[in-house]
């Protein structure tokens, strides 16, 4: 217990010595003045509650310099060590790789460093229990195949079936994976085209550009595994940015020779005629009514969670090329509350469905069923509605004559002066010889 006391008071004091230098120097360059004395800087309001900014602790690391750096990571590496020994929610410095350090070196606090310890402690406990459910499987595996063996001996006969003797040949996950890239291979010889455009980096925070790099890396492998694929470019790509190195790790061999993939750092202006690209932006105002296979079509890959400026709308307008957008409401009706954007792999599925049938009602099942309204639905909410109308109709009561009326009004029933409450009726005498005794009933029937 001491010694982890101490490593954490030692790692707390390496780390403050890290920052303060490089704000004392600051500091002091900013309130020098040689014909001033020495004055107390006013304290400046902070506050608590408000939510840092961008700019505020991207200052520092931008200016920091490399010695400054490597001692930083390992003050928070020793920090992490000394969490772990202790039991936290932390995981092993073995589990760290480059990138974790790179995002760790980013975070503005002290908090933000345990919650991200403690996402990244959580995907390696995962690891570990499917390591072990590997293990177990193995095991058992190997007792399987040793009883199997040893029927084989015992039985001198032919066994037929599934893992015995067969006609057919056994098709492996590496013979689909090579039948998948050369329809990849012959779509960029035959195929219609399409791109990517990988240019909205630096629009994204770390976790959208990991976003990002997730769904182009669905669009390439749902792209595979349809009959007719597209011969997809990334276009744009930096590949030092994160949303690329995100994708190189989702995609280990996606840069050798004879991947099918198609990444290039030039822009698609420079590899395809300016007269057949359209650029696909939710916020142009035209919409795309038939799919054309002379055109070259074009999507952002951007995720925009927080910024949803029309970035892709600039840059289409900047750059003279024509626009379009999907007729979402034209075909589907939006439930309450449901944003109208799609992912980067919906929209290649819908593409990849228009260019098939051309229609736009079965390309556009692609679209989460949870963000769209059945027109079943929305005819029996509608008859429901009018239901309800119509019992409220039937309850309506007329109060017209609690209001005060002109003269010159109809005289009827309905706009009448009502009677007073115990105003005095003809023949509404109380008698009491003839109270409940059923006489008065028998005299008015017989009148």
């Amino acid at each position: 217990m001491l010694k982890s006391l101490v490593g954490r008071r030692l790692a707390s004091q390496l780390l403050k010595g890290c920052v303060a230098p490089a704000r004392h120097s600051s500091e002091s360059a900013g309130r020098f003045n040689p014909f001033a004395g020495p004055e107390e800087t006013p304290k400046k309001f902070a506050n608590p509650f408000a939510q840092p900014t961008t700019e505020t602790f991207t200052e520092p690391v931008a200016t920091e310099s490399k010695e400054d750096r490597e001692k930083r990571l390992k003050v928070l590496q020793l920090e992490a060590d000394i969490a772990h020994q202790e039991g936290r929610r932390v995981p092993a410095l073995e589990f760290f790789q480059d990138h974790h350090w790179e995002h760790v070196l980013t975070l503005p606090s002290k908090s933000a460093r345990i919650k991200y310890f403690a996402f990244l402690w959580q995907i390696e406990m995962k690891k570990q229990s499917e390591k072990r459910r590997k293990e177990i499987r193995a095991e058992e595996t190997e007792k399987r195949v040793a009883e199997m063996k040893k029927e084989r001996e015992e039985n001198t006969h032919i066994i037929y079936g599934l893992g015995h003797t067969s006609m057919f040949l056994r098709i492996y996950d590496t013979t689909i994976n090579h039948w998948q890239n050369n329809r990849l291979t012959r779509a960029m010889q035959f195929a219609p085209k399409m791109v990517l455009d990988c240019s909205y980096d630096e629009h994204m925070n770390n976790r959208e550009a990991s976003y990002a790099a997730k769904q182009l890396m669905y669009c390439f492998a749902e792209n595979r595994q349809n009959d007719e694929p597209f011969d997809l470019h990334y276009c744009n790509a930096h590949m030092e940015g994160r949303c690329m190195q995100n994708l190189n790790r989702f995609i280990p061999t996606m840069l050798n020779p004879e991947f099918p993939i198609n990444i290039h750092q030039q822009c698609f202006t420079e590899l395809f005629p300016k007269k057949n690209l359209v650029y696909l932006t939710p916020h142009c105002r035209e919409d795309l009514v038939t799919y054309n296979p002379d055109d070259i079509y074009i999507v952002g890959a951007m995720v925009d969670t927080m910024n949803n400026e029309p970035l892709s709308l600039a840059k289409a307008k900047r750059m003279g090329l024509r626009m379009a957008r999907l007729p979402l409401d034209r075909y589907l009706q939006w439930g309450s509350g449901s944003g109208k954007s799609l992912t980067l792999n919906q929209m290649i599925n819908i593409m990849l469905d228009l260019k098939k049938t051309n229609d736009w009602n079965k390309a556009l099942k692609h679209v989460p069923r949870r963000k769209v309204v059945e027109w079943e639905e929305q005819k029996r909410n509608e008859k429901d509605r009018w239901a309800l109308g119509t019992r409220a109709r039937k309850l309506n009561v007329r109060i017209d004559h609690l209001l005060d009326y002109e003269e010159d009004r109809r005289k009827v029933s309905s706009f009448g002066t009502p009677k007073k409450v115990r105003q005095r009726t003809e023949g509404m005498e109380f008698k009491l010889d003839t109270w409940a005794t059923g006489k008065q009933k028998k005299t008015q029937r017989q009148n």
